[in-house]
């Protein structure tokens, strides 16, 4: 079996995530698709709009034939450490052949070349690279002008298949400036440390930008999804408390059902019929002040917290109003507004610097937790029993039996952790519902 991984948020699942699919299958010749997902907090430091159970059905139901979790520790954390736990996981199933990402460059080769001299660090890149800082540049200025400089040296020779890629320098900075090539570039360095057999392809990017906020024709951002649907919830035309009325303004929004394919309305519908609304970062706003007033003094432990950003949040949490209000106190040049949600999600969960350290020593996961899967994705878990030893996850009760293994109790009690927060105001008004831990209640879903 030809197997392409894909690494997804599916906040929510859209029409560009089908195009996706269908093109990673095309592209690489597959005969079917597993998705390594976000859980229930995303990479830009968020929850995630709905669970990671519904999210995973939805896009089973659109063609997907297994969804798995990415380990929670990763999923919010920058791109190399997402990367990270994503390319590891796939790697250490044993059966899948490639990879294939969305990027604006749409060139592999272009996007390989860039990762192998970041990933390999060639001893005159390395000079270059060191001259540039010491001149005072900022790190991302020093390294692409020692990138342009090294791959249009006399000297250069990396392979027949790179010699004719035109890299000029203002190519390269657009490169390296947007956000799907450079998680594309870093799944890539990934592959290559764990000289991993997988197959990197990729696909370019066609209408939305990733963070457009835009709605325009039948291909939009998850951004611009979320944001439409947050403008319905909290119009003044719309009582959230009034859930007929509320689903009938999502079912007539053109802009939503334009979006989306038909799963993920049935996804969204379903569960705001049953009380799960979708969920935004400032519904943990109270949750985060709180526990930034109560760990003062144990702040800068948290992972990504540095020179001196965590007496910034502390007074930032003392006076600020809301969530938005709080980025805003905290905004600096040094921080970028994404850092800085990721700073606070790692607050907010409890991500400290050493679990980092811990989390970035790990290159073999070892656990695959099963979201959704159909008969052919019941196919590809018979292959990862075939070709690997890693743990698969079906019933949550079986973890206590790994629990001597120390990266498998450690990534997995922050999973049940993340799990455990989200849900606090997730199930806010269906407490009654909630049995105990989510991850122990519910099992992975069969999409027949």
């Amino acid at each position: 079996m030809n197997i392409t991984g894909l690494i997804v948020e599916y906040n929510p699942f859209h029409n560009g995530h089908i195009y996706h699919l269908q093109k990673s299958l095309e592209k690489t010749n597959a005969d079917a698709s597993i998705a390594v997902m976000s859980g229930n907090f995303i990479q830009r430091g968020e929850p995630a709009l709905f669970d990671k159970f519904s999210r995973a059905k939805a896009a089973v139901e659109s063609g997907v034939d297994l969804v798995v979790e990415l380990p929670s520790i990763y999923a919010s954390q920058s791109a190399e450490l997402f990367a990270k736990g994503s390319v590891s996981l796939l790697n250490s199933l044993g059966c899948v052949n490639s990879i294939c990402f969305g990027s604006e460059e749409g060139n592999i080769d272009a996007l390989y070349l860039i990762a192998s001299i970041l990933c390999l660090e060639p001893q005159d890149f390395k000079k270059k690279l060191s001259s540039y800082l010491g001149e005072g540049m900022l790190f991302p200025t020093a390294r692409n002008k020692a990138l342009f400089d090294y791959i249009n040296s006399p000297d250069f020779s990396f392979g027949d298949n790179f010699n004719d890629i035109d890299l000029s320098e203002e190519r390269l900075n657009d490169i390296l400036s947007s956000s799907n090539n450079i998680l594309g570039i870093e799944y890539i360095k990934q592959l290559i440390s764990l000289k991993s057999d997988i197959k990197p392809f990729t696909i370019g990017r066609i209408h939305s930008e990733y963070n457009s906020e835009e709605i325009s024709g039948n291909i939009n951002s998850a951004t611009a999804v979320r944001k439409k649907l947050y403008e319905i919830i909290s119009s003044k035309e719309n009582n959230s408390s009034d859930i007929d009325e509320l689903i009938k303004s999502i079912q007539t929004s053109t802009d939503i059902t334009n979006s989306i394919p038909e799963s993920t309305l049935n996804m969204i519908t379903s569960n705001i019929e049953k009380g799960f609304l979708p969920m935004y970062p400032e519904y943990f706003f109270e949750t985060l002040i709180s526990t930034i007033i109560r760990d003062k003094k144990n702040l800068e432990s948290y992972f990504d917290i540095s020179e001196g950003i965590e007496n910034k949040i502390f007074k930032a949490a003392l006076v600020a109003k809301d969530y938005d209000e709080l980025l805003n106190l905290v905004k600096s040049k040094r921080y970028t507004m994404t850092r800085i949600k990721r700073c606070l999600n790692n607050i907010l969960l409890g991500i400290t610097k050493d679990d980092m350290e811990l989390a970035k020593g790990i290159n073999t996961i070892p656990y695959v937790r099963i979201l959704a899967f159909n008969s052919k994705g019941r196919e590809i878990i018979r292959e990862i029993k075939k070709s690997s030893e890693i743990k698969i996850i079906n019933k949550f009760s079986e973890v206590e039996h790994f629990m001597d293994d120390k990266n498998f109790k450690f990534l997995i009690e922050n999973d049940i952790k993340c799990t455990d927060i989200y849900n606090t105001i997730y199930y806010k008004k269906n407490r009654p519902l909630l049995k105990g831990s989510m991850d122990y209640f519910i099992k992975p879903i069969y999409v027949r």
